[in-house]
Parts: structure tokens; C-alpha cells; sequence
């Protein structure tokens, strides 16, 4: 059940989605990239506390949107046109489009320091952007897929369990999850990432397998497995607006 309401405090009008949940035991405020606010609260907790909470937590919010302000791109959805910047790996490159008229399907690489797009010669203009798209989210998919497979192999192993069955999937609110079966879901954007981060996560679902909450037990998990995976939590959490496609 979702609810909308909104304060006035320093100096601006804060409005927030309140989001119950019958599962959470505590309550939280989330203030995303895109300046959306969250209160996600356990099931029945009064409108009027709520909002004291908020009221409380104002200057926080007011410090969290300002940073979001500052740092965010015009426009963060990708056009998939020649000389965009794309991350790969915690790095960019420009894209580059190649027409060539041996193929047929499209295909992206990286080459030259560059993400290079190559489709067919007798492509239309206005097809160009579909084209560039598919190859481009076929190869974060696939190569996101290695990565994974790669990560789950080592930790599996460290974790004492069979290595899950996982999926790469495009997700726009969640970077992984961890099925009741422990079927793992990784978002395949992730590769836009540098590589700690990716594997913070991978880690992150895979203690799910042992642990199905957010525990002191499955945290120590996190940490015999990764210790420096706080660190990895915290830049995702501050640059994780960046990898959309």
C-alpha cells in the first residue's frame, strides 16, 4: 500500500511516498537520485508519526536532494547516438557507430578504447538508435553473464554451497535478489560498474542462499567473504545513478 504526503521545512516543500510493507520491522527514509522520496514504513504505522519522523530527518533530506542536484546528468536516459559516453567496468568510453554491409545483425565490441557498434549498411536512419540499443544491452547482458559466473564460482566455493542458478536481468529498482529456491537475479548494469561494486552485490545475493534476511548473521557472511565490502556498499549506493541504459 503506497500513500503520498509532504512538509514544509527549510525553506522547501518536501513531499514523500510512504510505502508500507508488512514484512519491514523498522522504518527508513530513502532519497533516491531522481529526488524521489521514500518513507517505507512496517504495516500500520500512523500518517501523523511518519511525518514528525520526516520533520526530524528534514535538514538530512534537504543535505541528500541538494547533493543529487548538483551532481545529476541534464538527462540520464541514453540516446545511443555516436560520441555518448557509456561506462564499462568503472570506465568510459565514446560510442562509436560503424555501418558495414557483411552483416546482418547488429553487433557491439570494445575496440580502440571505444565501445564500437557495428550494423548493417542498409540500415535507415530513423532505425539507427533501435539497432545500437539491442547490441549495446546485448553485450552488458552477456558480459555481465561471464562476470557473474566468474564471481559465483570463487565465492560459492569460499561459502561452502552449490553454485546457484542465476539471471541477468534489466531491473530499474533493484540491483539483485535471491529467490525462496535461491535462483539469483543480478542487474545486468551493473557492468557499468567498477568491478567492486559488482561483486559486492554478487556477494550481497549469494549470503541470501544461507541467510534469507539482513541479519547480524548474514552481514558476518558478507564481511568473512568480502571485508572491505562496506566500501563497495557505499559508492554504489552514491554512483549507482549513474548506470542506466
Amino acid at each position: 500500500m503506497r500513500k503520498y504526503d509532504s512538509i514544509k521545512a527549510c525553506d522547501r516543500t518536501i513531499s514523500y511516498e510512504i510505502i508500507y510493507s508488512k514484512k519491514r520491522k523498522r522504518a527508513a527514509i530513502l532519497v533516491r537520485p531522481d529526488l524521489r522520496i521514500e518513507f517505507r514504513a512496517p504495516q500500520g504505522l500512523n500518517v501523523d508519526i511518519i511525518r514528525k519522523m520526516v520533520e526530524r530527518k528534514a535538514q538530512w533530506i534537504v543535505k541528500k536532494l541538494e547533493f543529487f542536484e548538483a551532481n545529476r546528468l541534464p538527462d540520464p536516459s541514453k540516446q545511443y547516438s555516436e560520441g555518448e559516453s557509456y561506462l564499462y567496468l568503472g570506465k568510459e568510453y565514446p560510442l562509436k557507430i560503424v555501418f558495414k554491409n557483411s552483416i546482418k545483425k547488429p553487433l557491439a565490441l570494445l575496440k580502440d578504447s571505444e565501445l564500437r557498434v557495428e550494423i548493417p549498411g542498409n540500415t535507415s536512419e530513423d532505425q539507427i538508435p533501435f539497432l545500437v540499443k539491442e547490441a549495446i544491452w546485448s553485450f552488458y547482458s552477456e558480459r555481465a553473464r561471464e562476470e557473474i559466473e566468474k564471481l559465483l564460482k570463487i565465492y560459492s566455493k569460499k561459502l561452502g554451497v552449490v553454485t546457484p542458478v542465476f539471471k541477468v536481468k534489466h531491473q530499474k529498482r533493484r540491483w539483485g535478489s535471491c529467490s525462496a529456491d535461491n535462483v539469483l537475479r543480478i542487474n545486468f548494469q551493473l557492468i557499468m560498474a567498477p568491478p567492486g561494486q559488482l561483486e559486492y552485490v554478487v556477494v550481497h545475493e549469494l549470503c541470501h542462499v544461507k541467510e534469507k534476511n539482513h541479519s547480524l548473521r548474514f552481514w558476518k557472511l558478507v564481511r568473512e567473504l568480502m571485508p572491505d565490502y562496506q566500501v563497495h556498499r557505499d559508492n554504489l549506493k552514491k554512483d549507482g545513478w549513474k548506470y542506466v541504459l
